[in-house]
């Protein structure tokens, strides 16, 4: 009897765009078929040679993929069909679920069941295994949630976890820690079980000798592969045989061979599926297949645990715990909190829903691979940074704060009043004032401190409020500063960015006021740069929705060029991908719509502007133009059309 041995690739990227300096971008991620590179051609392999494969994609990877390369999901869905590929289920940022609340952990599942169902077109009941986040377990605060009757996919069935959580753990010579020490050849740490207390869920175990040993950068390690398969199919006259599963499990990334990976992975891995598709003796296998005729063990209890590396050499404890909870983490945390807590009194008080989902889609975001700190050793390990959050985890814990002006947004929404209003204040917590400016049509935030730009706009008025410029949960790479002008890559600009003034500091020298109008005075106060003096007017009146800015510039500034980036209905287009984007035009009117709603820039009192589009952009989830005047005094709206 043949043994069954199920491939599980776990692709996790967050929300990645190009042009880094300090790692690759999700086009080499993807990469192709054609050149034999990325994802896509692991995948391309497992078709070549007919066999099958489980795939998990993050949410956040998912939706970057849907923005810049969607040629990718439609290769997914071909193999779905093909009966090659199983989809298998995780959290949608890939949060560490122990330390976060049964209601977000329960938004994290759905949100990735949706995207699965939206782009690869599956029903989302057939998702029936589980990828915890970082292979981090903890069966009271999981299970639970992973089988509560509101997910979309009715729950799940099966939980993938490193065999050597199935051996109980009480010290450093605990089973698990004496196999963590000497391995050894263990049938029942093959043999599928269900979790005890763990709500019908059944553990499946990924074997660390396999997937230390794929792909086999060596011809020692290749032999081990074999040896332990033929071992394997040894077991098959006894009573363990008909239940056993050979399993690897592993981050994509490490077979397409990326970033510090090995570059040989990708012929290593292909090597493994030849000599496989050769052997009569394994039968590779979907999960699912699988499960209609393996038998598990009876019922074990698991401690709360994760793989090898992470819980030992990386020194994050057993449960992540030395991380999430490392005095080096709690401000992040902190922030993540306050954020949390301010969202929630806005969506108690009332506030708009649409923007309360937007609001906590981003703190799902801001999650993503929870405290993550940079291990001394191994693929992504430095001994420099070593012991240390690594640098985009605190980028993003940073920028959840984000979410709280967001929630602002929604509580704004459905309690305005019957006034426009200008103030400063620093609606984000990070130490600087912002000018805010808002009506029953808009509600608009900008950074004086960096460039006097537009970092956000919400469009307040019909059923649903939406985010229109501003892209906040796209990748912050390393820059933990909010509203700060990010330079590599260039992917948060916002609106009112002018080229070779964007870290320029302004002045609100009047203005602030409530009435049916308001008009603000922002002056560049910037001894330095060229755009000295510059003045950026900004008026909003009730009833309208567009912001009017007049600019006016100094004697030592000939020309000016600013970039404007329009996300229409930004929850959707992180949702749906690049398709929900449409050009749109009204006149003299330029910009973009998206689920009927249009986010434009039109010159205004006969200003002769040029325009640039369309203008290189490889941002995530928004559509830049770039004009450019040499008028002294000139005029444009940015408004909203729904």
């Amino acid at each position: 009897m043949a043994i069954s041995f199920a491939f599980v690739h776990h692709a996790n990227q967050y929300l990645i765009t190009e042009g880094y300096e300090n790692r690759h971008g999700l086009r080499e991620a993807i990469g192709s078929v054609r050149d034999k590179s990325g994802f896509a051609w692991i995948l391309e392999l497992h078709r070549h040679y007919h066999i099958p494969a489980n795939i998990h994609l993050s949410g956040t990877l998912m939706e970057a993929i849907a923005w810049h390369q969607p040629g990718f999901l439609s290769q997914v869905r071909d193999l779905i069909g093909e009966g090659l590929i199983e989809i298998v289920g995780s959290c949608y940022a890939q949060n560490i679920m122990r330390f976060f609340s049964y209601e977000h952990n329960l938004r994290q599942l759905n949100e990735e069941l949706f995207l699965y169902q939206t782009h690869l077109g599956i029903d989302p009941e057939d998702v029936k295994v589980f990828w915890p986040p970082e292979r981090v377990w903890d069966t009271p605060r999981m299970a639970p949630v992973l089988n509560d009757p509101r997910l979309l996919n009715g729950g799940y069935r099966f939980v993938l976890l490193d065999d050597r959580l199935l051996l109980p753990m009480n010290g450093n010579n605990s089973p698990r820690k004496i196999y963590d020490r000497v391995p050894r050849k263990d049938a029942e740490l093959y043999q599928p079980c269900p979790v005890e207390g763990g709500h019908g869920l059944t553990a499946l175990p990924i074997a660390t000798q396999l997937r230390l040993n794929i792909p086999p950068g060596s011809d020692g390690q290749f032999a081990k592969l074999r040896e332990q398969c033929t071992w394997l199919a040894s077991l098959d006259g006894e009573d363990l045989g008909p239940g056993l599963l050979a399993l690897y499990g592993d981050d994509m990334e490490k077979a397409a061979g990326l970033g510090p990976w090995d570059k040989n992975a990708p012929a290593q891995f292909e090597g493994v599926l030849r000599w496989m598709n050769e052997n009569p003796g394994i039968r590779p296998t979907r999960i699912c297949d699988w499960s209609e005729a393996g038998r598990p063990a009876p019922p074990r209890p698991i401690d709360v645990g994760t793989f090898l590396e992470l819980a030992n050499h990386s020194a994050a404890g057993e449960g992540y715990e030395k991380w999430f909870f490392d005095p080096q983490w709690d401000r992040y945390r902190r922030y993540f909190l306050w954020a949390d807590q301010k969202v929630e009194q806005a969506s108690l008080s009332g506030g708009d829903p649409a923007l309360i989902d937007l609001a906590q889609k981003h703190l799902m975001t801001s999650t993503w691979e929870s405290a993550w700190h940079t291990p001394s050793e191994g693929p992504f390990g430095s001994a420099e940074a070593n012991g240390h959050p690594s640098p985009w985890i605190r980028a993003l814990g940073s920028h959840s704060r984000v979410a709280a002006v967001i929630g602002e947004a929604a509580q704004w929404a459905t309690h305005h009043d019957g006034h426009a209003h200008a103030a400063l204040v620093d609606i984000d917590a990070d130490g600087e004032k912002e000018l805010v400016l808002k009506n029953d049509k808009l509600f608009a935030v900008i950074t004086p401190r960096w460039g006097g730009r537009l970092v956000a706009l919400f469009s307040i008025e019909g059923p649903q409020g939406k985010m229109v410029i501003g892209n906040p949960s796209d990748d912050w790479n390393w820059m933990e500063e909010l509203n700060r002008f990010m330079e590599v890559p260039a992917n948060h600009p916002g609106a009112l960015t002018d080229q070779g003034m964007e870290h320029d500091a302004y002045e609100v020298v009047k203005g602030l006021s409530d009435g049916p109008a308001v008009e603000v005075e922002l002056q560049n106060a910037e001894a330095s740069s060229k755009g000295y003096g510059l003045i950026k007017r900004i008026c909003l009146a009730m009833g309208e929705a567009r912001l009017q800015v007049s600019y006016s510039l100094p004697e030592q500034l000939e020309e000016i060029s600013t970039d404007i980036s329009l996300s229409p209905d930004y929850l959707n287009l992180l949702r749906q991908g690049r398709a929900a984007l449409k050009p749109y035009r009204e006149g003299a009117a330029r910009g973009w719509s998206a689920n009927s709603t249009a986010v434009w820039i039109r010159p205004e009192q006969g200003a002769s502007l040029a325009w640039s589009e369309p203008f290189p952009d490889e941002g995530g989830h928004k559509a830049t133009f770039r004009v450019t005047s040499s008028n002294r005094k000139f005029s444009l709206s940015i408004g909203v059309t729904r």
